[in-house]
């Protein structure tokens, strides 16, 4: 489905490596003369032509690859301001199934509404209108959603322990990606004064953390801007506070970030692989002609923290640049510091998403651009490649580093594994 919806669902998006200034050029070949014939008498004689052919067609071709997709130039421009953290809507993710929220948007109008995750959204309905709407098929509130226009407000009831109301605007924001916790305070990212800081807020786990212990959630590796707008920055930000704060136990929460750019990633292994190698390898791709791509990291700052142990926390919607980083940490990891810890799945299972693949998208002069899987991508050390199978305890090298968290109804069980670790 190609439209944009204000509500993020909570479905993961693991987005590739994106490289503009890429172009199909003309051809003279026999296939390019047949699809022009095709196309030409298509718009000529067929009686249910559609006016999106071209989206039907590069569908089509890439059925078999949830991954691989055909933007339009408007849908590109989307895309490209959703990569510096650009967004439009009230900015909640939600379960498809049960309409939980899962996410709230790091500086969304929800977050700043006090808006939290977990909640289950009950009833919903425009401000101006007098009664709400029960709320019951997630296809339902996203056709409510489509129909509200940026600057409105509508108000939420949400199932907590309790049931909540909300007013929420719909409108443009700077998303932001980190939220840093220690026992001496809780701060995230906000541009409330109008300008990025990095601010504190209110938060329970300032007193479950100890003295040597933080916690750091990342959602996303996006967010391609130099400065605190950007997640680079944020996440750099936070672990100075680290420093300062004099903690080396680091609790790095990954659960539900869907991946990213791979530069973003390489730039953020750089705190967190323990190699004092000159840019060393943090994940490789390989092309359908065998050429291999290197990723590599830059200035690495591992020794700046003193690291006693990292624990990263993962769920099955933890994809994609995220179970790269996972890779780079555990195959450098000559220390013995690094455990990660899996959440237990739907099915039972206790494993991330599982995407070891890698997407190019490519430019056409006209704005639009296709985005194709190009390359597979293998773990630098060690060469695992998780594809269709995630981060889980199969992987022989690393069975004792990855911990399946004994589960608990109510409770972030997750968070009280990592704890005892």
């Amino acid at each position: 489905m190609k439209r944009i919806l204000t509500v993020i669902i909570a479905v993961v998006v693991a987005v590739g490596v994106f490289f503009a200034g890429y172009f199909v050029g003309s051809f003279t070949n026999t296939d390019v003369a047949t699809l022009k014939f095709v196309l030409e008498n298509y718009k000529k004689y067929y009686l249910y032509e559609d006016e999106n052919y071209l989206d039907i067609m590069v569908d089509s071709l890439l059925s078999e690859d949830k991954y691989s997709e055909y933007y339009s130039k408007e849908e590109y421009d989307i895309i490209k301001k959703s990569a510096e953290g650009k967004q439009a809507g009230v900015g909640i993710s939600i379960d498809t199934q049960s309409l939980k929220i899962v996410r709230v948007v790091g500086n969304s109008p929800a977050e700043k509404s006090g808006v939290k995750a977990g909640g289950r959204i009950t009833a919903y309905k425009k401000a101006t209108q007098s009664e709400y709407v029960s709320a019951g098929k997630t296809d339902d509130f996203n056709d409510f959603m489509t129909q509200v226009d940026v600057g409105e407000e509508i108000c939420l009831k949400v199932l907590y322990q309790t049931e909540e109301e909300f007013i929420v605007k719909k409108q443009e924001y700077q998303e932001t990606f980190v939220n840093y916790v220690d026992d001496k305070g809780a701060y995230r990212f906000s541009d409330a004064s109008g300008k990025m800081q990095f601010t504190s807020y209110e938060d329970e786990l300032t007193k479950v953390l100890d003295e040597n212990t933080a916690y750091l959630k990342y959602t996303s590796f996006n967010g391609r801007l130099s400065d605190l707008s950007g997640s680079v920055k944020q996440f750099e930000t936070a672990l100075a506070k680290f420093k300062e704060n004099e903690k080396n136990k680091l609790i790095l929460d990954l659960r539900g970030n869907g991946g990213g750019f791979m530069d973003i990633m390489c730039k953020i292994a750089s705190h967190l692989i323990g190699t004092d190698k000159a840019n060393p390898l943090v994940s490789k791709a390989i092309y359908k002609d065998g050429k291999i791509d290197r990723f590599t990291a830059q200035n690495v700052r591992y020794t700046n923290y003193d690291f006693e142990r990292i624990i990263i926390l993962a769920n099955d919607g933890t994809a994609s640049a995220s179970e790269a980083l996972i890779g780079a940490c555990l195959d450098y990891d000559s220390r013995d510091v690094v455990r990660v810890v899996l959440s237990k799945n739907s099915d039972g299972s206790y494993k991330t998403y599982g995407k070891g693949i890698m997407q190019t998208t490519m430019e056409s002069l006209d704005g639009s651009a296709i985005k194709l899987t190009t390359a597979q991508i293998y773990w630098p050390e060690s060469n695992v490649t998780i594809h269709g199978v995630g981060v889980n305890k199969s992987i022989e090298r690393y069975k004792d580093k990855i911990i399946q968290a004994p589960y608990q109804e109510n409770v972030d069980y997750e968070l009280i594994c990592a704890l005892s670790l």
